[in-house]
């Protein structure tokens, strides 16, 4: 794992070399082919285009003053951290029922559910909720100050709304990936990584999710901000505000799912992007399926263990759907 981490480091900075190139040909056909629709206008609504390319440049400027955190005040601040965490009490609340809704068939249960949080699992959840206002803030204020975080609608592409997307998941689990194998280190994994493990068969969503200790929600969560960085500082590879936000919004949906009953998968063309259960065997199963959104990395680092529907089953350790704990246990 060790050696492969060096010699796939230098193959990942030529990757995002690869794709710095094609995002840059994909913008130009595309501002190639905006110029010639531009060319073909009438004169009538190329006024029109004008009032209105007005009117959004003003409503944008006054939103980016208003977003911009180095002038808020410390009121301002904690009402973003409490509307932050109100924003997550939403999402806990679509990731738990998403399933539901959608009428998907649920993972069954082959490890201990953890009915009853201790203590100190509330005593972490509360700290990862509050965690989570500070480190929005230091995002947002990273995409204000960051020029190749483009924040006109004027200025949305493909090549940087969609394209940076599946980027910034690759990026991310690589070194989600890496960080993950390394807090299952035994001398490590009894400081920081044990706690998420108590639980052996996720279901609460987002609370499942943030169940960790302080030190790795930190590690967690501002991988966001490096991943972003990396592309848009580092390789200058421009990200419209649009896709920073599907990046980092679809990022928090798909780690609830991760920790809920339900059989959630992703395809493209027959290609498995994306397995709910994945996860749920790293939670049987640890030394495994290290990645948080795909197990891509963990196929090329040799960790990737698929999941098996034939695996035993004990009916008495099935959840309640009445009560979400084990049914042995009402």
């Amino acid at each position: 794992m060790r050696q492969r981490c060096v010699s796939l480091s230098t193959w990942m900075l030529g990757f995002l070399a690869a794709i710095q190139s094609v995002q840059a040909t994909v913008h130009t056909a595309s501002g190639s082919t905006d110029q010639r629709q531009s060319n073909a206008s009438v004169d009538a609504s190329s006024h029109v285009h004008e009032s209105d390319s007005t009117m959004w440049t003003g409503w944008l400027a006054d939103a980016s003053t208003m977003l911009d955190p180095s002038g808020w005040s410390l009121a301002e601040k904690l009402l973003f951290c409490a509307v932050i965490i109100i924003a997550m009490e939403i999402l806990q609340f679509i990731t738990a029922h998403l399933g539901a809704w959608l009428r998907l068939d649920t993972i069954p249960v082959r490890g201990k559910h953890l009915d009853e949080f201790s203590s100190t699992d509330h005593v972490f959840v509360t700290i990862s909720k509050i965690q989570t206002g500070p480190f929005v803030y230091f995002l947002l204020s990273y995409w204000m100050s960051e020029q190749n975080i483009l924040w006109s609608l004027q200025d949305a592409t493909l090549a940087n709304v969609i394209l940076p997307v599946p980027l910034m998941f690759i990026v991310f689990d690589f070194f989600y990936t890496i960080m993950h194998w390394a807090l299952h280190i035994k001398a490590v994994y009894g400081f920081i990584h044990k706690h998420h493990h108590h639980q052996k068969a996720p279901s609460r969503a987002v609370v499942d999710a943030v169940n960790v200790h302080p030190v790795e929600f930190i590690l967690g969560e501002y991988n966001h901000l490096w991943t972003m960085y990396l592309i848009a500082t580092c390789l200058e590879m421009p990200i419209h505000i649009l896709g920073a936000l599907i990046f980092v919004a679809s990022g928090g949906i798909l780690a609830g799912l991760n920790h809920t009953r339900y059989d959630v998968e992703i395809k493209f063309f027959g290609i498995n992007l994306y397995d709910s259960k994945a996860h749920d065997v790293h939670h049987r199963i640890p030394q495994s399926n290290y990645g948080q959104y795909t197990v891509f990395w963990d196929w090329v680092f040799g960790t990737f263990r698929p999941y098996n529907g034939k695996d035993r089953v004990n009916p008495a350790s099935q959840l309640d759907p009445a009560t979400g704990k084990t049914k042995k246990n009402e």
